[in-house]
């Protein structure tokens, strides 16, 4: 057995050290008297992107977004973003924070996207982006 100068010191101070940390650091239960409010979650808002680089502009996305806009409620905002990288799809069309997107969109589209995604919270299975949403049969 080896006995190391100050060793049982060092011991017995670390420990007294630890053991007053850990007391020092329990949180105090809280008073029965204080009133505790549910929890609450802030709203959800959707925000949608409308591709508008060169390819989806080509297949009308300037439009879609119109259509989007035309709408003007409160459950989404509509803007136009930058390429979303989906070139051969387009008009793109991506909701957060879903995190939903939707390929070959027409401005006949929209209401439908609108009401059963927007409002109702069911994607629109027809339009579900097949290389990101794919579906097994």
């Amino acid at each position: 057995m080896y006995h190391l100068a100050g060793y049982n010191q060092n011991c017995k101070d670390l420990c007294s050290f630890s053991l007053m940390t850990s007391i020092n650091n329990r949180q105090q239960p809280q008073s029965k008297s204080q009133p505790t409010s549910p929890p609450t979650s802030p709203p959800t808002y959707k925000s949608v992107s409308v591709c508008q680089h060169q390819s989806c502009q080509r297949n009308g996305s300037a439009e879609v977004l119109a259509a989007f806009n035309e709408l003007k409620l409160p459950e989404f905002t509509a803007s136009g973003c930058d390429c979303l990288g989906q070139c051969s799809s387009g008009p793109t069309v991506k909701v957060n924070p879903d995190n939903i997107w939707y390929c070959r969109v027409k401005p006949a589209d929209v209401p439908e996207i609108v009401e059963q995604h927007l409002q109702e919270g069911k994607p629109v299975d027809r339009l579900l982006h097949p290389r990101i949403h794919p579906r097994y049969y």
